[in-house]
């Protein structure tokens, strides 16, 4: 699993962590409500309040009202604000956590469980939130998960994520059980490793020898031909290893139904597919360094040496059918576009660059880009700020965000929101005053946190 911390330009020259103050006044206040003694203020915001300062920019943007407050945004009185996890967020207020919904309404109160702090998880390129939330009951006697509908799905402290995060896995005493985040329940019979698609990787200890197969969740064994090298399936593929005659291992794909559909002709174990493509190595170079292949086993684009300096190389596809390197974008049809004319051409500068890794996000209908400018820099931070590219609608969202202590701007596929924070001055001890909370796909913000008490 690849690291997901995304590391800004100019972060390095910080001597030190600055001191952080709570977000600005919100003057009107609205519904109260309470819960187990714990109070939860959900109040609607004026949009003129606290207006975001002209920042130090050697590039002037049109902002566009990106990190500015939506008509009918409310202020939760909260600590802290945590990703949305298909269609809910944690929120913790002292000791105490719960659940809100897209509207910032409850979905579990204050005082009925103790919810774990969630993670987005990543997986090969693809970013995902699952469903699950782990939770401990008040008395901290109990671990359990509930799905995104407040619906408890499992018990007891035995239950962890499954290594492809998307399900509950439970050993109890040798047997195996699988919970989906709708609650339902499989025993295959068999731990299974790398499930994806509903079928894992069985690998089981017999007379000293280990044997390996593949076995849907159901239980149901998947027949294919004896491999020595079993990976997950991608797309309906799986890459597989069998040893020639002469001990060398060749590699190719099974299908879903575990049909050898591409040949064991790759000395150098390819890539699992991505994107429709999946990346592969010839053993000889001499005539290119690497290629992609289709789902036919077909080379629909490679590189020679010449090219990977002229042009940079290409690890993957995203699932959205792009592929990024320093250099250049390709698009599905292999279609090259240098950055400078990918940015020019939505209206961008063509210094511009991208921040961090470009990932898919599982389920996302609207894929973004994160970006930064050069020279646009928080006005009291002096790092560079972020903005995002709607790969769906084409809308450009000035860059305003400070990811300072924030992993990315991720947006929930069913909450199409992302937690996210910009910087509004500072206090008069000098500390740094943030607006944080939860923005929309026009990068403006429905919730915010609100100012905690001066006393």
């Amino acid at each position: 699993m690849r690291s997901f911390m995304i590391l800004l330009a100019g972060m390095a020259i910080l001597a030190g962590n600055p001191s952080y103050a709570q977000s600005p006044k919100n003057p009107s206040l609205g519904k109260v409500i309470k819960d187990l003694g714990a109070v939860f203020k959900k109040k609607p915001v004026s949009s003129s309040a606290g207006k975001l300062p002209e920042s130090n920019m050697a590039v002037q943007v049109d902002k566009g009202g990106a990190g500015e407050l939506s008509a009918g945004a409310v202020s939760l009185a909260v600590d802290k604000m945590f990703d949305f996890n298909n269609g809910v967020a944690i929120v913790r207020k002292g000791t105490s956590a719960a659940l809100i919904d897209p509207k910032g309404n409850l979905a579990v109160p204050f005082n009925s469980y103790d919810f774990s702090y969630y993670t987005v998880s990543v997986l090969q390129y693809v970013l995902l939130s699952n469903g699950l939330l782990r939770f401990q009951t008040t008395d901290h006697q109990q671990w359990g998960y509930m799905n995104s509908s407040a619906k408890v799905i499992a018990m007891g402290v035995l239950n962890d994520l499954a290594d492809n995060k998307r399900l509950l896995e439970l050993n109890n005493s040798g047997r195996w059980t699988y919970t989906t985040p709708d609650g339902k329940k499989y025993t295959p019979g068999d731990r299974l490793a790398d499930i994806n698609e509903g079928i894992g990787i069985v690998r089981r200890q017999v007379n000293g020898n280990i044997i390996t197969g593949y076995k849907r969740l159901n239980g149901s064994p998947l027949v294919t031909p004896s491999f020595d090298e079993l990976y997950r399936f991608s797309e309906g593929l799986a890459v597989v290893g069998k040893k020639d005659q002469f001990g060398e291992v060749k590699y190719g794909y099974i299908n879903t139904d575990g049909k050898l559909v591409i040949p064991l002709l790759y000395s150098i174990k390819p890539s699992e597919f991505s994107g429709g493509y999946a990346r592969v190595v010839p053993k000889d170079k001499s005539a290119f360094e690497y290629a992609f292949i289709n789902k036919k086993g077909e080379i629909v684009f490679k590189q020679t040496q010449a090219d990977i300096l002229k042009y940079g190389a290409f690890d993957h596809f995203t699932t959205y059918g792009m592929a990024f390197n320093m250099k250049y974008v390709m698009d599905a049809t292999f279609k090259l576009t240098s950055k400078a004319d990918f940015f020019k051409s939505y209206g961008l500068p063509a210094d511009s660059w991208f921040i961090g890794e470009q990932n898919s996000v599982e389920g996302e209908s609207n894929p973004k880009l994160l970006y930064s400018i050069r020279g646009v820099v928080g006005a009291y931070t002096r790092l560079p700020l972020t903005g995002f590219i709607n790969l769906g609608t084409g809308k450009v969202v000035a860059p305003v965000f400070d990811l300072l202590n924030v992993n990315t701007i991720y947006f929930d596929p069913t909450a199409k929101l992302a937690y996210a924070k910009v910087c509004l001055g500072k206090s008069n001890t000098g500390a740094l005053i943030y607006r944080e909370g939860y923005i929309n796909e026009e990068g403006r913000f429905v919730i915010i946190k609100g100012e905690g008490s001066k006393w």
